[in-house]
């Protein structure tokens, strides 16, 4: 039962990030139609981004409360529903409301799928969530796959149609298939403990950096000089290095713990400033590894400070923040890009993962004096 569980739980979040990922290597083409700007056009990440980041506390407690499967059921439903009005869309504010009714339907699903994952693998949680992380690589790496052949030969806002078909049919597994609710607590909190505020805010900037960079990389490689259809196979190679990356990281949490987040962000600082710097497709590979590794590492680090009372709250509140930022990165870059160009905008991204890297080294080291002990290095 557990594997069926988390197979489905993986399909499902897979699907979310299909849905959210398709708009980037669409850019261009949404641009040419409708006339945006670059700023305009990270508003369409905003727009969904905001409504799933304010839902996420909330979406954690209902789990908690009402039980997490049904939940999670809810919100396959609803985004997959949501997400497939695109269709029907003609203007660029129609696009941002779409948008943003499937941002709130997507933000019911990280909070409780975690923690349920949490709840039920318990000691082997990182490589559980590396499983389950590599939901954002496959599927940002499947997105253009399905995307831009139908946009190139059909039309692009029926893309939506077939990926909406897709991601319904996990939904009905998910109730059909799992009988009941698997772990429900036996009474449920909304408290935060403080200790989760300084990995919350380099969640913020991690999501931030993740964001940005996704939102423009097929823009920045076309920029670059290489073709719309090669720009979107290193998308998808990205993604599908990132595969490995999210299992690799799972596996490094389980074995070093909290000392592997600060590890990677410092590694996609570095291969972030190679990328913007040089534009260099071999990048892609190496960054494909660390990019897609910090989920599983933060979301089995943000576990540790929970109790199974607020174990869905504590999940939702750090995915809360972490969003806030994943709301303003796509437009920051694309604003920085309208200002200075795409080299300038994206070395923005590699100062953000730093940023986030000395916010958790800070909080190391101000925990291990109030322990009395020698700092270490990070």
């Amino acid at each position: 039962m557990r594997k069926r569980l988390l197979l489905l739980l993986s399909l499902g979040w897979i699907f979310n990030y299909a849905h959210r990922m398709a708009i980037p290597p669409l850019i261009p083409i949404i641009k040419s139609e409708l006339g945006v700007t670059n700023a305009e056009a990270g508003l369409l990440m905003t727009a969904l981004l905001l409504p799933y980041a304010l839902v996420q506390v909330p979406a954690g407690y209902l789990g908690d409360r009402l039980g997490r499967k049904r939940l999670l059921v809810v919100s396959i439903v609803g985004y997959s529903l949501s997400s497939a009005l695109i269709v029907f869309a003609r203007q660029y504010w129609e696009l941002l409301a779409v948008r943003a009714l499937y941002g709130i339907f997507s933000g019911l699903y990280y909070a409780p799928a975690t923690a349920l994952i949490s709840e039920v693998y318990r000691e082997r949680k990182g490589s559980a969530m590396g499983i389950f992380m590599v939901g954002p690589p496959v599927g940002s790496g499947i997105a253009p796959l399905i995307v831009v052949p139908i946009a190139l030969s059909l039309q692009w806002r029926y893309a939506f149609a077939v990926l909406s078909s897709m991601s319904l049919l996990v939904g009905v597994a998910l109730a059909l298939a799992v009988k009941g609710e698997v772990s429900k607590p036996f009474r449920a909190s909304l408290s935060i403990p403080m200790n989760v505020l300084p990995l919350s805010a380099a969640n913020f900037l991690a999501l931030a950096a993740f964001f940005g960079l996704l939102t423009f990389l097929v823009s920045f490689l076309v920029h670059s000089g290489v073709s719309l259809g090669i720009a979107s196979g290193l998308f998808s190679l990205l993604s599908v290095v990132g595969v490995a990356g999210s299992f690799l990281g799972g596996l490094v949490y389980d074995r070093t713990g909290r000392r592997s987040v600060s590890l990677i962000l410092v590694l996609n600082a570095l291969l972030t400033f190679l990328l913007a710097v040089t534009a260099s497709p071999w990048i892609i590979i190496p960054l494909g590894l660390t990019f897609y590794s910090v989920g599983p590492v933060v979301t089995a680090y943000t576990s540790e400070k929970a109790s199974p009372e607020n174990l869905g709250s504590v999940m939702g509140f750090v995915n809360m923040v972490g969003f806030f930022g994943a709301t303003v990165g796509p437009y920051l870059v694309g604003l920085l890009i309208d200002i200075f160009g795409y080299r300038p905008a994206f070395l923005s991204i590699p100062v953000m993962y730093l940023l986030a890297w000395a916010i958790l080294w800070v909080e190391g080291l101000v925990e291990r004096k109030k322990l009395g002990t020698s700092p270490k290095r990070m």
